[in-house]
């Protein structure tokens, strides 16, 4: 029983520090433009200075560059879409689950 419960608490404790390490929720009914949505990923993932804001330098960043843990939480994807563009974030979608497949560091939840 007891070891059970000491497994349980360091599963517990493993997610709290996953979610610490570094994550970023992307909520489609406040971003504005693609500019903002960059400056979310830029600030909350702690981007280099040299980020380019453009999907090319998502991806690289994502799969070379980034080696913290980190959720990336989509919300309200549909909004998103109709704000800034279907094909920009789909194509932004896939450059994070591109780059999610060379980094296992990196969980995409779309919501």
């Amino acid at each position: 029983m007891f070891k059970k419960a000491l497994l349980a608490l360091s599963g517990l404790l493993l997610s709290f520090q996953v979610m610490a390490s570094g994550s970023v929720l992307i909520n489609g009914k406040e971003i504005k433009s693609r500019e903002q949505l960059h400056a979310i990923f830029a600030k909350q993932l702690n981007f280099p200075h040299f980020y380019g804001k453009t999907l090319d330098s998502l991806y690289d960043s994502l799969s070379s560059d980034y080696s913290g843990q980190s959720i990336i939480k989509i919300k309200h994807v549909n909004l998103l879409k109709a704000k800034l563009g279907s094909e920009y974030i789909d194509a932004m979608i896939q450059a994070i689950m591109d780059a999610a497949e060379e980094n296992p560091h990196i969980i995409l939840v779309l919501e």
